[in-house]
């Protein structure tokens, strides 16, 4: 009677492994087949990047899920793209019963997504609005992603273990605004009163000429600060402070396109231009005699950075921050505000003696000087900025971080017939309107043509379209150039970030007694595989961290804990990376506290008994009592490192 149920249940077991593996393999096939198609020869704006991050996420439900984050002041939804394999990955909130001793079944708490239990890579642009190679930027490297799944091996196994969290426009408005409309905004958008005059936003730039772009207007003007370029009339020419034209040149007043539409003898005072988002963080905002020294109301005023500090707040399994600006061809890491002796000596190394060196490398021989910088003014001891986005992503939230202006005009100019590098800009001005059309069939320069101004009189509209020539990398072979290297940045970070593992684990029967009850010695070996370690220097102890910890999970109603609790602190887990120019610390695994954190930051640590070794390894020993066969596991977690498992045969 058994042996024909036997062989039933054996048919139906390989007709059901037969089933997986066709999944797996026909899920695999379909993300190698699969492929979302991107161009970079003009810029996407807001509207072409949110049909591309959704067609993407319609394409690889796999490997991607598409969140929206929170709103713009004017409605529009901030996405963030996350990366990871949506079939990979464990958190310890399902390995651990959430139990409230006063109520029992605590159903409101939001279970952690699985990619929570994975190292997390973080990846912005469009802060600035006005600076969108860094949107353009994100973009590729989202494709870059994606469409190596299916057959790069390097990029699957970043993907399936690690977590990517992209958000291409953290300032959707500014985007807009700057790419669809024409208006070169840097701030988010506000609905306030400028001007003072009881209306809101009536007064911005117009299209005078009807032609659908927002160009310039320029008209003789005594006392203006612009020259016609003596080779080229076409191409207006800043006179410096303190300089004067030269003889016989005519001096000229250029701006942007608009009218006076409130009657109150200016224009384009009262737009939609708001706060600049990257001066409203929390980290730095106030000055040193305590005044005001970021943008905004208060710190995380603003909805878009109020809604990366919720988003962040609610991921902390992010290590490595990555902001994408636009102008100058260079990386910051911290600080703006601070100078670098707020900065561990350990995380100074990883900057500037592992970062620092690759992001050299990929540049090249002919990338100049000053390619990694800190912006606080050492000779001056002066801050950069206030409230800036990559301070309190690292010393308030734990991360290392950076900010990079991508595009570097000269150096980073490719594939432009009539301009070989020269350091003068008319030469690049002049390349640009004899042979744009060779780099995008976008409209790069509308003719001049005369208009009366109805407050300026005589003049002419027209000029270059801001969109391309207001610092951003010219659409084509030189956008795809600066966003290669900076995919293969990240790239390389990316295979940085922790790496856990449990080994040598055992469950050891010391003794049985008459009623079953067995005293049981467990012991493991865990260890960071990964070059870094998984926390910043002193990240643990920032409010809202916490270190490592192993826990051994049984039924809690049959076993007890004789030595050691249900969970053991690990301190912090190292890399195996040797961070040149750094001695870690003895004893203990912890970062030396240097410089001192504020006494509020920091957060207590249970002692750490039965817990052995020091650097990228622990040995944790439990003695518990089991009330008969009670099946055990181990749980390895980390707040920014990941979590890995692994039962135990108890022996």
């Amino acid at each position: 009677m058994d042996l024909p149920r036997h062989r039933h249940t054996s048919r139906k077991r390989l007709g059901q492994i037969f089933a997986l593996a066709a999944f797996l393999i026909l899920g695999a096939v379909q993300i190698a087949d699969a492929q979302v198609r991107i161009e970079f020869n003009d810029y996407h704006g807001y509207d072409g990047t949110v049909d591309y991050i959704k067609d993407v996420a319609d394409e690889y439900p796999n490997i991607t899920e598409l969140v929206e984050i929170g709103r713009s002041t004017m409605g529009r939804p901030i996405y963030v793209l996350v990366i990871s394999n949506m079939r990979t990955g464990t958190t310890i909130d399902q390995h651990v019963q959430l139990r409230n001793p006063r109520k029992e079944g605590v159903e409101n708490v939001t279970p952690m997504k699985s990619y929570h239990g994975k190292p997390g890579i973080w990846i912005d642009g469009g802060t600035h609005g006005n600076e969108y190679t860094g949107t353009e930027t994100t973009l590729y490297i989202i494709d870059k992603l994606v469409s190596g799944y299916g057959s790069d091996d390097a990029i699957k196994a970043l993907i399936d273990d690690n977590t990517f969290f992209i958000c291409p426009i953290v300032n959707p408005d500014g985007v807009y605004n700057s790419v669809q409309r024409g208006i070169s905004q840097r701030q988010n958008s506000m609905e306030q009163d400028d001007d003072g005059d009881g209306q809101v936003n009536e007064d911005g730039p117009d299209d005078l000429n009807g032609d659908g772009l927002i160009t310039s207007f320029r008209y003789r003007d005594p006392e203006g600060r612009y020259v016609q370029d003596p080779n080229d009339p076409r191409i207006m020419v800043r006179i410096g402070r303190g300089e004067e034209p030269e003889e016989g040149a005519e001096r000229w007043s250029v701006i942007p396109e608009g009218r006076d539409n409130d009657g109150d003898g200016r224009s384009g005072e009262d737009g939609e231009r708001g706060i600049d988002v990257n001066r409203n963080f929390p980290e730095g905002w106030f000055r040193d005699d305590n005044t005001q020294g970021g943008s905004g109301f208060y710190a995380g005023s603003s909805a878009e950075a109020h809604t990366i500090l919720e988003f962040f707040t609610n991921n902390t399994n992010i290590l490595l921050v990555q902001s994408f600006h636009t102008s100058g061809g260079f990386t910051y890491r911290p600080f703006a505000r601070w100078p670098d002796s707020q900065i561990h000596d350990k995380d100074l190394g990883v900057f500037d003696e592992i970062l620092k060196p690759k992001y050299e490398e990929l540049h090249g021989d002919d990338a100049g000087e000053n390619l990694w910088r800190h912006p606080y003014n050492d000779e001056q001891d002066r801050p950069y900025g206030f409230g800036i986005f990559i301070d309190w992503a690292y010393a308030q939230f734990g991360a290392y971080s950076m900010t990079t202006e991508l595009w570097n005009w000269r150096r980073d100019t490719k594939g432009l017939p009539g301009y070989d590098g020269e350091e003068d800009r008319a030469v690049w001005y002049q390349a640009l309107l004899e042979n744009g059309s060779s780099i995008t069939d976008a409209t790069l320069f509308v003719p001049w043509r005369s208009h009366n101004h109805p407050e300026h009189g005589q003049g002419e509209v027209g000029g270059f379209v801001s969109k391309y020539v207001g610092g951003n990398a010219l659409p084509g072979e030189s956008l795809r150039h600066v966003a290669d290297i900076h995919w293969n940045f990240e790239l390389f970070k990316a295979g940085l970030l922790p790496k856990l593992e449990i080994r040598d684990a055992s469950a050891e029967i010391l003794t049985t007694g008459d009623d079953g009850t067995r005293v049981v010695k467990v012991t493991a070996t865990v260890a960071n595989n990964g070059a870094l370690a998984t926390h910043i220097a002193r990240g643990a102890d920032l409010a809202g961290n916490r270190d490592d910890a192993i826990w051994l999970i049984g039924d809690r109603d049959r076993i007890k804990y004789l030595q050691g609790s249900a969970w053991q602190s690990l301190g912090v887990l190292d890399g195996t990376m040797e961070i040149p120019g750094y001695s870690a610390p003895t004893g203990g695994g912890r970062a030396q506290a240097q410089p001192q954190m504020p006494a509020f930051m920091r957060q207590q640590a249970p002692p750490e008994a039965n817990v052995e070794g020091t650097g990228n390894t622990r040995t944790v020993s439990w003695l518990v009592s089991m009330e008969g066969n009670v099946p055990l596991k181990l749980v390895l977690t980390s707040q920014k490192g990941g979590t890995v498992v692994q039962n135990l045969t108890v022996r």
